[in-house]
């Protein structure tokens, strides 16, 4: 069949596929061993300490404001210099900060300024907006599913950083382990960064490898083109702004990212606080994790087969069970199953969340939304862990957070429902 770059043969190996695999390591270390690592560290930090949980807690919520803050940095990164310096320049920084961590941090200010600010910064500059705007560019129809095995790298990493970094710092009896154990990840991710390509037009290739003119013409390419909705319109964010789908895809992803916020930050806080052994805790939540990585594969199958809307609320239920069962479960298997089901929610939603953006308003559109939204939402999910924190301060118990956290994922069923394609503008 005719519908590679040049007369039916690629002048080189289409490049999308290493890509794919750049970007799953790179996810796996800097989110998995990074990202991922606080939900295990923090609670040894805040013990070893002797830290108020909800202070020591604005760490988190600074970075993750932070985060929301940086997106325009980074769309402007993205737009100006391509993926792959934004990500090295965001790995430097990552890299920067866990050393700080390691060698400076003796007090909770310290703590706040550098996970905070500088780690904060680091997660815009190598957070999921970079990998999928290259997935979103390399891919049109199987762009949901190498979205989804891209972000199975931060959930393998993250499910086999918990485990791990609880033993190195039993071992060490330090958790200053846990971070320099990071910062050796961050650096083989650095290397694996520069053998990305930004664009296939920057090697003469096409998305999927397909050449649209060839395979148009061609009888037999029906089964080369996506099943599902893609725009055809060139979306102006004046336009975006006026479409009500955006803001049901707002409260979508802040059910989803304000809850699992929270459960990082405090779910081994929880367990252990209900009787768990901190590596019985470690363990259940990095199941959770796992269940993340799981689910994305087939979720990302799943957005680029059937409709968006669907999927979409079938993963929110799950998270809204799990964190049901979290809460309220007891026993070990039990909350290892919930756990699972919350994660595999999570997972599935984190990669068809961007596909939905992605494919409603265009690849050129993407990362401006991504860039101009964050700011907004980012700080309301951001109030997740210092809010939970200064609830248990105040009641004695997470309770009040749990039902807050349920509503939210309830509030994003119902926007789920509503959520169909937008109408191209007249």
């Amino acid at each position: 069949m005719a519908t590679t770059a040049q007369s039916g043969q690629s002048p080189r190996k289409f490049y999308g596929w290493t890509n794919v695999g750049l970007f799953f390591f790179v996810q796996f270390a800097a989110s998995g061993f990074v990202y991922f690592a606080y939900s295990v560290v923090f609670p040894v930090m805040v013990e070893t300490m002797d830290w108020n949980r909800g202070t020591a807690s604005l760490a988190q919520s600074i970075a993750l404001i932070m985060l929301g803050l940086a997106y325009p940095l980074t769309g402007f990164l993205l737009s100006r210099y391509g993926v792959r310096r934004t990500v090295t320049i965001g790995l430097l920084v990552m890299l920067s900060g866990l050393l700080l961590l390691v060698s400076v941090v003796t007090e909770i200010w310290q703590w706040i300024m550098i996970w905070g600010g500088v780690m904060g910064l680091s997660f815009a500059l190598t957070g999921p907006i970079c990998s999928q705007t290259a997935m979103i560019s390399w891919f049109n129809i199987k762009r949901s599913t190498t979205i989804g095995i891209v972000m199975t790298g931060g959930a393998l990493g993250g499910a086999l950083a918990q485990p791990i970094l609880a033993t190195m710092m039993d071992q060490f009896e330090s958790w200053r382990a846990a971070w320099l154990i990071a910062a050796a990840m961050v650096i083989i991710a650095l290397i694996a960064a520069q053998f990305v390509i930004n664009r296939p037009q920057d090697i003469g290739q096409f998305p999927d490898n397909v050449d649209p003119g060839l395979a148009a013409r061609d009888p037999l390419a029906s089964n080369l083109r996506p099943k599902t909705h893609r725009t055809d319109h060139d979306w102006t964010m004046k336009q975006i702004i006026r479409t009500p789908i955006l803001y049901l895809v707002m409260l979508v992803t802040l059910g989803y990212l304000g809850t699992f916020f929270f459960l990082l930050n405090h779910g081994i806080l929880h367990l252990t606080d209900n009787g768990l052994s901190s590596l019985e805790a470690a363990s259940i939540l990095g199941l959770a994790i796992l269940g993340s990585g799981l689910a994305r594969i087939p979720a990302g199958w799943l957005g680029d087969q059937f409709e968006l809307r669907w999927a979409v609320f079938g993963f929110i239920f799950l998270m809204a069970f799990g964190m049901a069962g979290f809460w309220l479960g007891h026993g070990v298997l039990l909350l290892s199953v919930m756990g699972m089901l919350f994660g595999a929610g999570y997972g599935g939603l984190l990669v068809l969340g961007p596909v939905v953006t992605g494919n409603y308003f265009g690849e050129r559109a993407f990362p401006i939304i991504n860039s101009v939204l964050a700011p907004v939402m980012l700080p309301f999910a951001a109030a997740a862990p210092a809010g939970a924190g200064y609830i248990f301060e105040a009641t004695g118990s997470y309770d009040i957070a749990f039902a807050i956290a349920i509503g939210l994922l309830v509030s994003g069923m119902i926007a789920a429902f509503f959520m169909k394609p937008p109408l191209t503008p007249g």
